[in-house]
């Protein structure tokens, strides 16, 4: 990897959350995606980033089992 495409690549992984958030306008939004067409790395860890957090808004929505629940109640105290 060259110094010029680290930066690139820097640049563009200082604004993936926000990216994976939705926060980004349309522009930026564009450099990341047109980066991660040429940056396999940067598009792994995009898709992967995509994944977990996908993962995690799942995880949140399913509701803890009683045994845990109750384990849950007993630590707050």
């Amino acid at each position: 990897m060259t110094e010029s495409s680290t930066a690139a690549c820097e640049t563009i992984l200082s604004g993936i959350s926000a990216y994976l958030d939705g926060e980004l306008d349309t522009t930026a939004c564009d450099a990341i995606e047109q980066h991660c067409q040429t940056c396999r790395r940067c598009a792994a860890l995009v898709k992967g980033l995509r994944e977990t957090v996908g993962l995690c808004r799942q995880a949140a929505s399913v509701p803890l089992p009683d045994a845990a629940r109750a384990l849950l109640e007993r630590l707050r105290g």
